[in-house]
Formats: structure tokens, sequence, C-alpha cells
């Protein structure tokens, strides 16, 4: 292995005992790692006493790995024999360290200290101390990747083998009982085991083993859906494995010897040989010759083939994001291969496994960030606040059992009973409820999702970011006109192409700047190079392996026109294509080198944005209204594509051109015209924009086009309002060398430079910069970004990683930001979004958390109503188990008081029937139909959400206690006898059960309300049902029971069915019809009306808002950002 030279941010620690650690992932994590090794006496104490503890701190331990570390003694980092991790998310890790032995190029034969973690290799370095196995690998420029890559001896392969060990993406698949056994040590399903155990003591043994029949199916059918995702991704990532590969290895005597070899045992370095007939590639390699067609959309979600080239040689180092272009990625197919002669297409193999871009992406959906929802902090509050309120229950229950001189026995069972009650165990279930029923749905809708969680994200987006081209705008475009330039003059604008001279040079460079290629005898590439190449009506030639023509000596790719009356038949127009320079986004420009049978010289064209095709040309040959010209044309929304050419010296042949480098070509060109595209909007584009208007979701352009194009896609479609004037933001050059100052220009019908703050203050704006701008301010003004972001709608031609930037900088605003893109140039936006949305015909793609096959924005709207309805049916879900717990604490304590407990079948029936039943159809309500402007609550424990919980919950007690006084009055009424033996059969018991019984079923109704975010009530057609049933079943149980029954659900049957009590019975019905109305009273007239909430804000002195965008918004006036 070369020796460490790279350069690091790290700076070696001085504390020997720990160190912290930059990942090597795309989340920029930190780790924290403490060094210790084994003790064998702490090993053995802590051993005895989990043993004497029935094994009790072993599940501790599980939960929370840290207290591991009281095991070990702490040592420094360079004996360690463990590390402790701690991520910047506060988990922690407990890892072996290996020891590995390796022979290394600099030092010889060593014992490498390494650990893994997440599928990264962490080297111990006598410097650095623990540090990723990439950062070891020495930066390499692109003129020693194409000198030195002569493939791996036998030796070297074995060492570097060692080292990085095998070429592997394997996603565990785990088995059934690995799963069983992870799942049953869940803090849940320990309380729910204890639970058990205390009912069987307390001989509820039906109930217990009900119980447990419905926890069983509850684990399994966990399982199954855990095992039923982990073997999708396994399949999604196996689907584009393969099994052998060809290589060369260096051969003392002829050179090069080919071998077959397993994929696996592929290792960086190794020289890799693309087949003619494409294949898919099992590594991330650098191609070193001849051309190649990839489809990427396993990683991109894009479906258009590109075309990769070698890179030229330079001192430029290496690197695959920058260097794409020249990149092949693990998991693409590969299409077809372009070759010179008989030469092999070839690659060096750079990385492997986990470490590949595919790896990388498997790795973000195997370990994802945490969403970091409030809402999922808030519910392991909640469960904290109600063990609180088991506590004082549990008090509260002693105090009464021994105020009753119950035995001691007794007191504890019952004062245990307490906590198996008020803490419901299948919380975790119920809250996933909402977001199993939005992802069926979403399905069905052709939205697909790899990251559940984040649907209910979608629910609080508050900032949609969009791509224009392919997204807002169709991918199909058409050419409007050409504008040739003749004499640095522009001509009259061509309509007609056909009028054109099909051997002039604007001809000649639409017939030849592009990347398009026949795929089974049918011409692929860029939507773009399609439209231009078939607007001339040209003919495109790919000659295969056998077949010899005159071009051989150019290049494989020949183009012609059809039948033109300008041509001589007798003489054969072609211009075979030499080389191609793909489309960079970086520096916005393609270029091809060609030559004609006609023409000595070979020419080189070049197509591009107009501003840097521009600056490439000799500025003599470009129109004087070059600039005035295009800011006309793209105002109008046009997309323009400048085109340019150059003769090359009549020197200049074949091998040159193959060596020839891409900046030696794009420059001192001379201007050939510009090409006026109409990208039209999707019809769906507007109609999404203006509901997401209208419900206050602010959206932007993030685009790679010309900026006054994106300007006016932004105003049809909708993002900039007609009212609102754009103010163009520039930064500017100064002439004595001082910092660059920020000019504004108006985008109008009439451009004019804003000169003063009084201008600015005039008018309704909004703001528009460039890529170049937006690096500026990066460099110069970063303190005016946040203010900047906050008004500014249109981001135009941005860099993919500049995008990414972007979207971080709005996340930092405390923004939830979407980003749609068809995952091209996105993939960094689309990841770093916290809901990324791929435009694409894949089913499943790892370019983003959602892919859609609906190619149009309107995905986002589905998204957002299917997560507001997921977010508000999980905070339903949950405030209905506390409910339910809290409702069957309330009648166990009050029948406790009264010497009466709830029977075994009666559990049954409200766990089992009722419960159950109303839980999984509480979910069922679809989303509503129209985006409402109010983003529902996500934290749980908000005054907003707490206060109505309180008055339900208050309002639940109060029916109970009034429903036992109101029985306590009849004349008739006996207490049940005091004795040893707790009584089930009692007025008490029935009294209660039936209120308790309507009172789960009032609550699940009342939770199932529609508005704003889901449909009306009476949609969910399986909760009425059901409602109905048990409504019918309750009432029967309460005014006019039978005696099989009654003794079935241990109640109270009359033997002498009086008028006193019939009347007491149906008077009792009047209890579940008052919480009926005072419920819904709560929840419509309080806990949804805006008094309330100003109520809440003046009682929690809140008078600012919370998120830095509102802050920013409300406090920022314009005129300061430039004072």
């Amino acid at each position: 292995m070369a020796p460490f030279k790279r350069n690091l941010d790290y700076e070696p620690i001085p504390d020997e005992y720990s160190q912290t650690i930059s990942s090597a992932d795309e989340n920029d994590s930190h780790y924290t790692i403490y060094g210790y090794r084994r003790n064998n006496g702490y090993t053995i104490i802590s051993n005895i006493i989990s043993f004497l503890l029935l094994g009790i701190p072993y599940l501790i331990l599980h939960w929370y790995p840290y207290l591991q570390s009281f095991k070990y003694q702490k040592c420094p980092l360079l004996n360690a024999e463990l590390v402790l991790l701690k991520d910047n998310h506060g988990h922690y890790k407990i890892i072996k360290v290996e020891i590995q032995n390796v022979l290394l190029a600099s030092t010889g034969k060593v014992n490498l200290r390494y650990f893994v973690y997440q599928h990264t290799k962490y080297i111990y370095h006598n410097e650095y101390n623990f540090m990723p196995l990439d950062i070891f690998m020495p930066s390499v420029s692109l003129a020693d990747v194409l000198q030195y890559s002569n493939g791996l001896s036998r030796l070297e392969y074995k060492n570097v083998l060692e080292l990085y060990g095998p070429n592997t993406i394997e996603v565990e698949v785990k088995s059934y009982w690995t799963l069983f056994v992870e799942e049953v040590c869940n803090p849940f399903y320990i309380f729910q085991l204890f639970s058990m155990a205390l009912w069987i003591v307390d001989d509820y043994v039906i109930y217990a083993g009900c119980v447990l029949i419905l926890i069983l199916f509850s684990i399994m059918t966990s399982l199954y859906q855990t095992r039923k995702q982990s073997e999708a991704l396994h399949d999604l990532v196996e689907s584009s494995n393969v099994n052998e590969v060809e290589i060369l290895r260096p051969n003392p005597l002829w050179g090069h010897t080919e071998l077959t070899i397993d994929s696996r045992d592929l290792v960086p370095g190794d020289l890799l040989i693309i087949p003619p007939r494409g294949c898919i590639m099992a590594c991330d390699a650098v191609l070193l010759k001849g051309n190649c067609i990839v489809n990427e959309s396993v990683l991109t979600g894009e479906s258009i083939p590109v075309t990769k080239t070698p890179p030229h040689s330079s001192d430029e180092l290496y690197d695959s994001v920058t260097h794409k272009r020249h990149t092949l990625f693990s998991g693409t197919h590969i299409l077809q291969t372009r070759y010179y002669g008989g030469e092999q297409v070839l690659a060096r193999v750079t990385q492997t496994g986990f470490s590949t871009t595919k790896g990388s992406l498997v790795k973000s959906i195997l370990y994802p960030a945490p969403i970091g929802l409030k809402f999922y902090a808030d519910t392991f509050k909640f469960v904290f606040i109600l063990f609180i309120v088991a506590l004082c229950g549990m008090l509260y229950t002693l105090y009464t059992y021994i105020h009753q001189q119950v035995d001691v026995k007794e007191c504890i069972i019952r004062a245990l009973d307490i906590f198996t009650i008020v803490v419901p165990p299948a919380l975790p279930a119920a809250m996933t409820v909402g977001t199993i029923y939005s992802q069926t749905r979403l399905k069905k809708l052709g939205i697909f999702c790899i990251s559940p969680q984040r649907i209910n994200i979608c629910g609080k987006i508050k900032l949609a970011c969009f791509d224009k081209t392919g997204t807002l705008t169709n991918d199909g475009l058409e050419i409007y006109s050409i504008i040739p330039s003749r004499h640095s003059e522009f001509m009259e604008p061509v309509i007609n192409v056909d009028e054109m001279n099909p051997k002039s040079r604007l001809i000649q460079a639409m017939a030849t700047c592009h990347t398009l290629t026949r795929i089974d005898g049918t011409i692929n590439g860029d939507p773009l190079d399609m439209i231009m190449f078939n607007s001339i009506k040209w003919e495109l030639e790919e000659p295969g392996q056998s077949e010899i023509t005159r071009y051989d000596t150019l290049g494989p790719v020949v183009v012609r026109p059809r039948n033109h009356p300008e041509l001589d038949s007798d003489l054969p127009y072609e211009i075979g294509i030499v080389r191609q320079f793909p489309f960079s986004s970086t520096l916005q420009s393609m270029s091809v080198i060609c030559r004609s049978l006609e023409d000595p010289l070979m020419l080189a064209f070049v197509k591009g944005a107009p501003e840097k095709i521009a600056a490439m040309c000799i500025e003599s040959t470009l129109p004087l209204n070059f600039s005035t010209r295009l800011s006309e044309i793209t105002a109008q929304g046009f997309r323009v594509i400048a085109l340019a050419y150059k003769s090359l010296p009549s020197k200049f042949k074949w091998k040159h051109a193959q060596q020839i480098e891409r900046t030696a070509i794009e420059c001192e060109l001379e201007f050939l015209g510009f090409l006026i595209m109409q990208n039209t909007v999707k019809p769906e584009t507007q109609p999404i924009i203006s509901a997401l208007n209208d419900a206050k979701i602010r959206t932007v352009m993030i685009t790679g086009d010309n900026i006054r194009t994106a300007i006016s896609v932004a105003r049809e479609c909708g993002m900039v309002a007609v009212h609102e004037d754009v103010i163009l933001i520039k930064i500017v050059d100064n002439e004595n060398g001082q910092i660059p100052s920020i000019k504004m220009e108006r985008i109008a019908p009439e451009m004019e430079t804003i000169e003063s703050l009084a201008d600015l203050k005039k008018l309704h704006i909004t703001f528009a910069l460039d890529g170049k701008t937006w690096t500026n301010l990066r460099t110069y003004y970063s303190h005016l970004i946040p203010k900047l972001l906050v008004h500014t709608t249109v981001f135009a031609r941005f860099q993919p990683d500049q995008k990414t930037q972007l979207v971080v900088q709005f996340q930092k605003l405390d923004y939830i930001v979407s980003m749609v893109g068809d995952g091209t140039n996105d993939c960094g936006a689309l990841k770093a979004a916290h809901v990324g949305v791929s435009l694409s015909r894949a089913e499943a793609s790892v370019a983003a958390p959602f892919t859609s096959s609906i190619e149009n924005i309107s995905c986002i709207l589905h998204l957002m109503l299917e997560g507001r309805c997921a977010l508000v049916t999980s905070l339903a879900m949950i405030k209905y188990m506390a409910m339910y717990s809290l409702i069957q604490f309330f009648s166990v304590v009050l029948l406790y008081a009264h010497h009466s407990v709830i029977g075994d079948v009666e559990f049954l029936f409200i766990d089992l029937i009722i419960i159950t039943s109303l839980a999984l159809t509480i979910g069922k309500q679809g989303p509503s139909t129209v985006l409402s402007s109010r983003r529902p609550m996500c934290s749980l424990l908000s005054l907003k959400n707490l206060l109505p919980l309180a008055l339900q919950i208050l309002l639940s007690l109060l029916m109970q206690v009034g429903a036992l006084w109101y029985l306590h009055q009849q004349v008739w009424y006996e207490p049940p006898p005091l004795g040893k033996a707790e009584i089930v059969t009692s007025w008490d018991n029935t009294v209660i059960f039936c209120i308790s019984g309507f009172q789960y079923l009032i609550l699940a109704l009342v939770y199932s309300k529609g508005h704003p975010y889901r449909e009306p009530l009476i949609s969910n057609e399986w909760l009425l049902t059901i409602a109905l049933i048990l409504t019918c079943f309750l009432t029967l149980i309460t005014v006019y029971p039978f005696k099989l029954l009654d003794k079935f659900m241990e109640l109270v049957y009359p033997a002498h069915y009086g008028h006193r009590q019939a009347y007491f019975r149906i008077s009792l019905m009047l209890f579940p019809l008052v919480q009926l109305i005072v419920s819904i009273f709560i929840e419509t007239c309080i806990a949804e009306q805006i008094w309330f909430k100003r109520l809440i804000q003046l009682l929690t002195c809140k008078s600012l808002p919370r998120s830095r965008y509102k802050l920013l918004l409300q406090k920022s006036d314009l005129t300061e950002l430039f004072l």
C-alpha cells in the first residue's frame, strides 16, 4: 500500500485514551471513540451479578451499551482491545479491535490494528490514531491514473485483498430466530412478559394466555414485515450484482494475461476489461480506454443512458464525484462499449464493496441518520409521564389495600398490576399504523418508498424545491428557431431548419455535437441532443466490431444527411466523430472533434451555456449585442444553446485527437449562433404550485439552466407572483482589488438597475441568483446568506454540489425541505433533503427515499397529503392508546377501592374485541383532497396537545366517578362484602365495565375526525361498522342484558328485575351520551380553534417564532441586506 500522503483536516489528538473521527459517509458524521481492554476481574464480577439477578443486567447492557464499559478497563487507543464508539446522535456501541498481518509497500509486514463500524474499516495509524481506510489511499492525478494503470501482480493483489477484503455489498437478511430474539429483547416486550407473569400469579391465566397469543401474532407480523423489507433491499442490491469479470494481470513475458475471476475477488488497482456488449459493473472504476454507454438508473433514478469517456492527462487529482463522466459506478448497467481499432475497453478499479458509490448509498439506507422529528422524541417522554402516573396509582393502591388490611402478597400484586395497565405495550406498533396505510396507498399511486419513517416527515414540509427541466417542464424540447451569426452579427432567425445549407458549420455542429448512440438499432441519448439531431434529419451510423469502413482511423460514429437537394448524390457527404467530450455540469458545455471527407482539416464543435461559450470564443467573433439579445430571448422563457467551432491545424491527426486535453479544444472558438428551444411547462405544474401556494408552502426552483429562462418559467408556473418584481443579485468585482460588491438588477418588462435603497423599498420583490453569485456569497458575504435565502425564489446555473449546499443551508434555517428532481444532477440534493423524490420509471432506486413513476410534481402533493394524514393518525393513535390505558387505570383503581376487580373475560373483551378492532381501523381513513394552509402539530407534549388531552382524561375520570356515585345513591345498592378474595361480579364492576366500554368507543370516533388532514369519518366504513356493532352490544349489556351473556361476562344479572333497576340501567346511558357531546366539544370547539392557540401562546409567553426562517422574515428589512 502506498504511504500515507493525503493532507488531512485531522490533527493528532493529545488525549491518548480517546479520539474524534470524521466518518467517510455523506452525512459528515463525527464519532468519538474511547479505548478499553478486558479486565478479567471486572468481567467475573459482572457475570456473577447478572446470574444472581436472573440475567436482568444483560438486558440493561443490551439497551444501554455504554454501561458495558464498566466491565472493561480504560486504556490508550494504541493498546485498546475494544473501543466504545459514540456517534453524533448520542448512540453508543462496543466494537472489538482486530489485528491483521499485512504487507505494506512503505513499511513491509506489519500487524495492522483496525475495527469495522457500519461496513467501514478504521485503521490505526501511529500519528493520527484510527482513521477510515479510504483516507490512507494516496491521492493520484489523472496523469498517474492513465500512466500507471497496468494492473496488479499476484503478490500485490494478495496484499491488497488482505487489506481491503472481498468486493461484496451484502445486505444481511437475518433469520427469523435472530429477528425474534432481537424483537423479544425490546423493552416493551420484556415489560409485556413481566405483565403476563404477574397475571398468571394473580390467576388471570386465560387473559395472560390470550395476550401471549396476541403478542406472538404481533411479533410474527413485525418479523414478517422486517424480513420482507430486508429481502426487498437485498434483492434490489443483488439485482445489480455480477458473478464473473475479466481482468488483465501483468505478465513479464508477453505484457498482460487475461483472467476470468469472481467479482468478489476484485480489489482497487485491478485492470478491468469491459465486454463489448456491456455488463453490470461490480465496482467503481475509472475508464482508461474506449467509451461506454451506461444506464445509471439504479443509482440516480434517471433512465436516460449517459456516455462515459476516459479522462485526459493532467495534474488534477482524480475524484469520482468531480470526474463522474470518466467513472463507471458499481451497480450501473453498461449497455455497450465503443472502442478504437482492436483495442479493449479498459478501466482501473478504484473502489470495491461498501466503499463504492453504490455501497455508500446502501449504507445510507441501512444506517439512516435519525430524522429528528419531535414527535418521536416526545413519544418516549410521554411514556415516562405514564410511568409517573402509574407510580401514583401504585401508591394509592397500596394505601387502599393497607387500609383494608389486605395480605402483603395481594398488595404487591395489585400495586404492580397498575404498571401493566398504565403503560401501553402496544404503543410502538400503534405508532406505525398510519404510516403503513399511507405507504400502501402511495404504492398504488406509483410512489415507492425505501424509508417509511420519512412519510411522517412529509406532513411537516415547509419548503418545496424543484428542478426545472424534466420536473416543472417537459423533457421534450422543441426547436423554436435558429439564430445564425455571420461576420460578428446576428442574422434573421431561421424557423425551418430545412432551409439551411447542410454543409454550413452551424448544421455540422448540430449534427455532431452530441453523445447519441444506437442501442438495439434505436438512437438513444440526452433528450436535448435527440431533438437537435432529429430536427436536421440526418442519420447516425455506428459500425460494429466486424465492419471495416473508411472511418476506422477516425472513430466509430458517422453522421450523414438524408437525401437533400443541395447534395450531389455521387459524392457522399459524411462526417466522422473522432472524439467526444461529454457534457459537464461543472463546465456547462460539451465538445467533439470531427472530420469530413471533403475537409482536409479536423474541426472542433462546442455547444453549451451561452455565457460559457462566449468566454471560450474569440471576442471579435461575438456580436456586439450578444448579451442584450440573449437576455431578450431568455426573458421569454426560451432555452438557449450556443454553438461554436474552430478548425484544427493540418498536422492534427487521429493520435493527437485521442491525447489532447479538453481545455485545448474549448478555447479560441468562432461563434456560430444560438439554438432556441422551447421547453413547455407540464400541464400539472401550475395547478400544483398554486395548491402549494394556497397551503402556504414556500416553493423555489433550483436549476442548471439560464437564470432568465428560469425566472420566466417561475412566473409562468406561479412560483413568482404576477405582482412581484424579480431582483437579480450579482457580485461585481471592484477595480481597486477590494471585496466584490453586490449589484441588483430588476428583471421586469423593461430591465433596470436598482440604484438606491429607496427604489428597493417601493417594490414587492423576490430575489434570483446564479451559481457564480452563490459561490461569491459563500466566500465574501456568508453572513447575508440566511437573510437572502428567505427571500430568494430562483436559483439558476447551479451545479450539483451547489444544489446540495443550498438544501443544507435551507435546513439550517429550520425549514423541513423537500426536493423533487429527475435524479441526474440532483442526487446529492435528493439525499440531503428531508424528503427527496426522484421522478423515474424505476420502481425503486437508491437515489432518494422516494421514487415516483408519476413523472410530474403532483407526486409531492400526494406525499404531503399522505404525510399529514399519517402524522395525524400516528398522533391520534398515541393519544388513543394513552386514553385506553388511563381509562382502564381509572377503572381498576376505582374497583380496587371498592374491593372489586375486572374479570378475565372483561379484560379480554376490552383488549381483544374493542381496542384491537378500533386501533386497526382508526388509520383506515385516507388523506384529505385539499392541502390545508395549517400544518399538523408534531409535538405531542405541547400545551396545545396536552390541554385537550388532559380535559379528555378529566372527563373520562368524572364519568366513571359520577357513574359510581350515581350507583351508590340507589336505595337498592349493596356494596361488595369485604373478604380475602376480591369480587368480580358486582354492581360496581358492571357499571364501570359498561361506562368504560363506551368511553373506548367514543374516543376512537373522536380521534378519527377528518378535516382538515383526513377524509371525513363517514368514509371510514370499517370503523363505522365496528362502532355500530360495539354500540349495539354495549347498549344491550347496559340496558337489557340476558342471563347467559351476563354470566359469561361476569356481570350482574338482577334476579328480581324491578322498575328501579331498569330505570337505573336506562339512565346510565346518559353518561356515555354526555361524554360523547363533551368530547366532541373539546376536540372541535377548543383544540382546533385559533383563540385556543393564542391562549397557549399567552400562557407560554411566546412572542417570537422559534424557527430561524420565521425570525428572519419577521425581523429582516430587505434594505438591510445591502447596507
